[in-house]
């Protein structure tokens, strides 16, 4: 382990586990008055006609849809029935809560805001006080699944805080089990912490947007900074190409044809962890800004001239435009990249909306 995990990522995981107070974090998205906050009123007396699917609280030891033979890790060889049903559970609750907190973005009368608001409570809650996806049964497809989980929950109450204007209110259990959730996380990816450990990969980073995200709504600077501590290892992990004109991260090159899919994919987490550090002053230099833009770069390129880059021995899948998601806080940083500005204006309106990350974010960049 390195001097800098010993450092710093040891010591934080002290404070975690005694509960240490520590200082408030800032969320990249601030609360704002919008067409919605000022709908929002007592929802807590409301009932909501939908319920969500019971907790899951079973093991996580989930099957890869991956061959794991395959070195590249890109032949989709299906999921066995257990995990296909485990995954249909969990989705099925996820795609319902993106759907409350859609209609509550489209309210336009009280009744419909404060409706989604009452519903959003019951679905969250209810999984919070099963204490749904907190197993330590579990394998590595199982942690990531629950990373994956808190960092599109945390991503979406980041959201729900802003446009609300503040008005809704998490419940005690559920903050109970966003920090049960992030701590878990951070066990499970701690030991993975370093450029030492081999698949150190994109993994990685959704646990650290994960942790950061929870940490923002929670006002823990720990996790913060837990997570500030990926975001250097990956900026470290960046490689010049060939050519010498971008950087690539080569566990995310090695997916064969998903090699650029997956490093859009990649971008998601970073550039969300690079504006948590610029909002909490967390340290971030020139050189990180050109890594950060190096690596753009070639994953615009891998979109829009794949063939000018050595580092891609075969034709490349079709990436979609939610994974392009990323080019919306990257244009708020870097607004003169070049190819950034290309790949934005090609893509247009498809490019905004992720449930991994809350669906649609635009609200949060509007001077693009």
């Amino acid at each position: 382990m390195s001097k800098r995990i010993c450092a710093v990522a040891l010591p934080m995981l002290g404070w975690l586990i005694a509960g240490v107070p520590v200082q408030a974090a800032e969320s990249i998205w601030p609360e704002r008055e919008t067409a919605q906050s000022v709908l929002v009123a007592e929802y807590q007396d409301l009932s909501c006609p939908r319920s969500p699917p019971e907790p899951y609280t079973g093991h996580l030891q989930l099957d890869s849809k991956y061959d794991q033979s395959d070195a590249s890790k890109s032949k989709v060889v299906g999921l066995p029935e257990e995990t296909a049903e485990i995954k249909e559970w969990i989705t099925e609750y996820f795609k319902g809560v993106a759907k409350i907190v859609g209609y509550f973005e489209k309210a336009d009368s009280a009744q419909e805001a404060n409706v989604s608001l009452a519903c959003l409570d019951l679905w969250l809650d209810s999984w919070a006080e099963g204490g749904a996806l907190l197993s330590r049964d579990s394998s590595s497809n199982g942690k990531a699944a629950r990373k994956w989980a808190l960092a599109a929950i945390s991503s979406t109450l980041m959201k729900v805080d802003a446009i609300s204007d503040g008005k809704y209110r998490r419940s005690a259990s559920l903050d109970r089990w966003l920090r049960d959730l992030a701590e878990a996380v951070i066990d499970d990816y701690t030991p993975r912490q370093t450029l030492e450990y081999r698949w150190f990969n994109n993994h990685d980073y959704w646990a650290a947007w994960a942790v950061s995200s929870t940490g923002q709504l929670l006002n823990r600077d720990a996790y913060l900074e837990w997570a500030d501590v990926t975001l250097h290892l990956a900026l470290e992990q960046m490689v010049p190409t060939k050519d010498g004109k971008y950087r690539h991260l080569p566990m995310e090159t090695a997916r064969g044809n998903r090699a650029v899919d997956y490093t859009h994919y990649a971008l998601v987490p970073l550039v969300l962890l690079v504006e948590a550090a610029e909002v909490n002053d967390l340290a971030f230099s020139a050189d990180d800004q050109n890594r950060m833009a190096g690596l753009a770069g070639f994953a615009i390129q891998g979109v829009l001239d794949p063939s000018s880059l050595d580092e891609l021995t075969v034709k490349q899948k079709k990436v979609g435009s939610h994974k392009m998601v990323w080019l919306l806080p990257f244009l708020q940083q870097q607004p003169r990249h070049v190819l950034a500005r290309e790949l934005y204006r090609e893509q247009g309106e498809e490019v905004g909306s992720y449930s991994q990350i809350g669906g649609n974010i635009r609200v949060f960049y509007p001077d693009l």
